[in-house]
């Protein structure tokens, strides 16, 4: 006990902000504080664990071994804290919390609108902050600790990430011409179109072309882009075919374009929420994290899918 005598809380949860947002100024805006102020306490930190804690290195600021060994179990310290100072039933009207969600514009497109209106009238102090990345980028701020909960489809996720799939799609086929009378394409026709790539890494291996990789065959993508959304407004006036989820499609959209199933076996999309195992007892996350899978379990049935 008497190492606890050399500081204060204040002075810890200065150190966990500092050590998430890895700069002095962005620390002292989200704790409401003067940067000088910081600076202070930073200078003080250093003292009392013996270690500078947060060093310049290539023009900004990384933190010290011993302060990523200090990052995980000092925000379990503090929030095994909070919870015994506050011992009493999370709320959501009086929730003072700002959550960081990343998820690509098709999550977006699901997940922000419904759960926007619901915050506003049962949550209003909720701030939500949504990030655009990619899945490794995703994984990485989970374990870091910048983002609360990640949406997307993941192919692996190491053990300290839970997931909980809230969506199921399936890949569509779009093109902006005539399929003839049997309404479908097979596969040498399909090939012998030109695609688009919806990507936020262009080089990065997808399902569409693992799968074709499997069967010896190659398709020709003509333009790539990170939006999903965007994608079926190229199609218009031309010979592209694209293959996206259907989910991802706008609705006034669908009635533009030819739809048919892409002639080779696709793998389900699982949609996918992700977050820290450090989440599990966090109250606040877990009401959050109920909310967003009760309203997508509201457009499963309105999509008539079946649940497990």
């Amino acid at each position: 006990m008497n190492n606890l005598r050399k500081l204060d809380l204040n002075q810890l949860v200065t150190l966990s902000v500092l050590l998430r947002e890895r700069h002095v100024s962005r620390a002292a805006e989200a704790l409401h504080k003067s940067q000088p102020a910081v600076s202070h306490a930073l200078n003080q930190l250093r003292d009392i664990f013996q270690d500078p804690l947060l060093v310049r290195r290539e023009g900004q600021y990384q933190l010290t071994s011993k302060a990523e060994s200090l990052y995980l179990p000092l925000n379990e310290a503090l929030k095994q804290l909070d919870d015994l100072i506050a011992q009493k039933q999370f709320s959501p009207l009086s929730c003072q919390r700002r959550f960081n969600i990343a998820m690509s514009d098709y999550g977006a497109t699901l997940i922000t609108i419904k759960l926007v209106s619901y915050l506003r009238e049962y949550a209003p102090n909720i701030v939500l902050n949504i990030w655009h990345c990619s899945r490794e980028e995703m994984q990485n701020k989970l374990h870091e600790g910048s983002l609360d909960l990640a949406f997307g489809i993941f192919d692996t996720l190491d053990y300290s990430l839970r997931n909980q799939t809230v969506l199921t799609d399936k890949f569509v086929s779009l093109a902006d011409h005539q399929l003839g009378s049997q309404g479908k394409m097979d596969l040498a026709n399909w090939l012998s179109y030109p695609h688009i790539l919806v990507s936020m890494k262009p080089f990065d291996a997808n399902e569409i072309d693992h799968q074709l990789q499997l069967m010896n065959q190659q398709r020709r993508v003509a333009v790539t882009v990170p939006y999903w959304q965007i994608a079926p407004q190229l199609l218009t006036g031309t010979d592209l075919i694209l293959t996206v989820a259907k989910k991802a499609i706008p609705q006034s959209m669908l009635s533009k374009f030819t739809l048919f199933d892409p002639p080779l076996s696709l793998p389900d999309l699982d949609f996918q929420m992700v977050w820290h195992q450090r989440g599990d007892t966090d109250k606040a996350l877990e009401w959050l994290r109920g909310i967003i899978a009760e309203q997508l379990k509201d457009d499963r049935e309105f999509y008539g899918e079946n649940e497990d």
